[in-house]
């Protein structure tokens, strides 16, 4: 069981690192450090969701103005 928990805990120490060089999460925070790993996830899927419905893509009808139609020939 040591070996699985020294595992989680490098996974978590690496998840921590990536959002750190990201920028997703201060530097400073160390609390971090503290949380179990799925807490970081779920707070993570929560960031990217409210991440999404802030910057939604609005699509648009692209009509530009014919000035001047050319015939086709066949």
């Amino acid at each position: 069981m040591a070996f699985l928990r020294e595992a989680v805990e490098k996974q978590k120490v690496y998840l921590i690192q990536q959002l750190m060089a990201k920028g997703i999460v201060d530097r400073n925070n160390q609390e971090l450090y503290n949380k179990p790993i799925s807490e970081i996830v779920n707070d993570y899927e929560k960031f990217c969701l409210e991440f999404e419905k802030q910057n939604a893509l609005k699509f648009t009808r692209y009509n530009p103005e014919r000035k001047e139609e050319k015939p086709d020939f066949h």
